[in-house]
């Protein structure tokens, strides 16, 4: 019995998917028909480290393409904007060549954000005068990253203004990501912070002045660069007063969150309690954005994950699909994962259905 190419292309996405093989669907029969309101951004991170392969960034860009990949985003270390120039340069070229925009991912600034990898803030170090204080006069000590800059200080905002406008002066980058910011209800003792904040007990104080912090990034982006994309997006289970208060940040795009696509009763491995996109805490970022005239996203952590929630991610994907976010974003071959070709034949079974 014959079969058409589309059946074809789609029996061996679904196959690919069982066997653990990554699918490629350069295959397709005629060009799909894409909604140009959407995004569906894949995180690109540390893409071969510092050995760059033309070809096989041509090759992952390819794959990211066919499923409907329109945005890729690329994580920036602070020595990147010297030491890996032309590597970034590798990867925004050979995108844009296949029609897809470049977001950049300002990673462990000033210990202020996430991104990848998990290192200490080069700015940070050589500023100790800045390092966010606790009450009893100690620094605050993250597992990962070390210690944080403070808000607060001159020193700080100019080197977040200066370091945006040196990415976009190297690379034709269309937008910032501050991914999972990192001091929300932390309370800053530091002196620069007392200088400001009148009652240092109040924890919303605190939220609001960093809500307020990436405002005037974004300020600064909005009028010196004013074609690029603001994003923010942080963990799935924060508290409402939390999500409002981003909400509120000015000149920002797009909203939301980041945690596993299953529900928080469905079980499988979880980095944080609570951090689940269907089942309510999606719908909540998405929600708080739009009442704030911003776009809704979400981050499907796939990431560090055990091979037996493959399973769970493939149930439950559509359920975050139907949250109706206008970005969603995946990671590409993330890090330490069980069964990666697995992982992303299931990604790219779903996903490229979204857009």
């Amino acid at each position: 019995m014959a079969i058409s190419r589309r059946n074809f292309v789609q029996k061996a996405v679904l196959g690919s998917a069982a066997a653990g093989l990554a699918p490629h669907l350069e295959a397709c029969a005629s060009p799909v028909e894409r909604n140009t309101e959407k995004i569906l951004n894949a995180y690109y991170f540390r893409a071969h480290m510092y050995t760059m392969v033309p070809r096989q960034v041509k090759e992952d860009l390819k794959w990211m393409a066919d499923i409907g990949t329109n945005v890729v985003s690329v994580a920036i270390l602070e020595q990147d904007l010297r030491a890996a120039v032309e590597n970034v340069e590798i990867i925004v070229r050979e995108a844009n060549k296949l029609g897809m925009e470049v977001f950049a991912v300002p990673s462990r600034w000033g210990g202020l954000l996430a991104g990848a990898p998990k290192v200490p803030s080069v700015f940070t170090i050589q500023n100790p005068q800045t390092w966010l204080v606790k009450e009893n006069g100690e620094f605050y000590k993250d597992k990962n990253v070390g210690v944080h800059s403070s808000i607060h200080y001159d020193e700080t905002i100019d080197f977040f203004k200066k370091s945006v406008n040196r990415i976009f002066e190297l690379w034709n980058i269309k937008g910032i990501i501050w991914d999972e910011p990192k001091i929300y209800d932390k309370k800053d003792y530091s002196e620069a912070a007392k200088k400001i904040i009148a009652n240092p007990e109040d924890i919303t104080v605190h939220n609001e002045a960093f809500s307020g912090f990436f405002g005037v990034i974004n300020a600064h982006i909005r009028q010196s660069h004013p074609d690029k994309i603001t994003n923010l997006f942080a963990y799935a289970n924060w508290r409402q007063e939390v999500i409002d208060s981003m909400a509120g940040i000015e000149h920002l795009d797009y909203l939301g969150c980041d945690g596993r696509p299953w529900p928080v009763d469905a079980g499988g491995q979880v980095e944080q309690s609570g951090k689940n996109l269907p089942g309510g805490p999606g719908r909540t970022f998405i929600d708080a954005a739009h009442a704030n005239n911003k776009k809704g996203l979400l981050l499907i952590e796939n990431h560090n994950m055990p091979a037996e929630n493959n399973a769970l991610m493939d149930k439950y994907l559509p359920d975050v699909m139907e949250l109706e976010p206008e970005q969603l974003i995946y990671y590409y071959y993330p890090r330490n994962v069980d069964k990666p070709d697995e992982n992303m034949a299931i990604i790219a079974k779903h996903l490229k259905n979204f857009r």
